[in-house]
């Protein structure tokens, strides 16, 4: 199946628009769990490129290069790609807490599936910033309200609730967990924030 330019940005245009709807369609396709995995790394690779040319085209990063943590690209892609993996099994835990009924294999394919979106996004916001940072900036705002409805979504229908609180419930949990996991991972790497002791 080939997927154009166009094609995909409609279907990322329903996912923002109508998450739940897409979220069911991504969770009837059935890939193997390793496929997922795999799926999983090449996004936190793809995230650790984007944010790399940010970066270096973001004028903030010129004015201002001490409050930057400064990470090789490899800590860069062992941080998102541990805290891709903890988020998870937190949401898969916390969800059940809850009495929902998420899988590791439908957390895997909807995260995927949201980080694909949310990448189409940051894209975007990119190449905005080469024409004006400040619709950049807004974009940026703008896309950030899309990616917490989506993601909000996606959890609701992943775990079967009936209605979005819980799903934002637990996502609070999962983000708890996720950042408390990442943490450890970021000081067993020896990376601290700036003006960390």
């Amino acid at each position: 199946m080939t997927i154009s330019f166009q094609t995909w940005m409609q279907t990322v245009w329903i996912s923002v628009t109508q998450p739940a709807e897409m979220a069911g369609k991504v969770l009837s396709m059935q890939f193997s769990r390793d496929v997922l995995w795999t799926a999983l790394a090449l996004v936190a690779v793809l995230n650790v490129l984007l944010l790399g040319v940010l970066q270096l085209i973001s004028p903030m990063s010129a004015d201002a290069p001490e409050q930057v943590i400064t990470v090789s690209p490899f800590g860069y892609l062992a941080i998102i790609g541990a805290f891709l993996t903890f988020m998870i099994f937190m949401l898969v835990h916390a969800g059940r807490m809850m009495g929902g009924d998420g899988t590791i294999e439908g957390t895997l394919t909807l995260l995927v599936w949201f980080q694909a979106v949310s990448l189409t996004l940051e894209a975007m916001q990119v190449l905005l910033v080469l024409l004006s940072p400040a619709i950049a900036a807004l974009f940026g705002l703008m896309s950030l309200g899309a990616i917490i409805w989506v993601f909000v979504n996606l959890v609701n229908v992943l775990h079967s609730f009936a209605n979005l609180g819980k799903a934002i419930v637990v996502i609070f949990m999962a983000l708890i967990g996720t950042v408390l996991g990442t943490g450890l991972v970021m000081g067993m790497l020896g990376i601290t924030p700036p003006g960390a002791f």
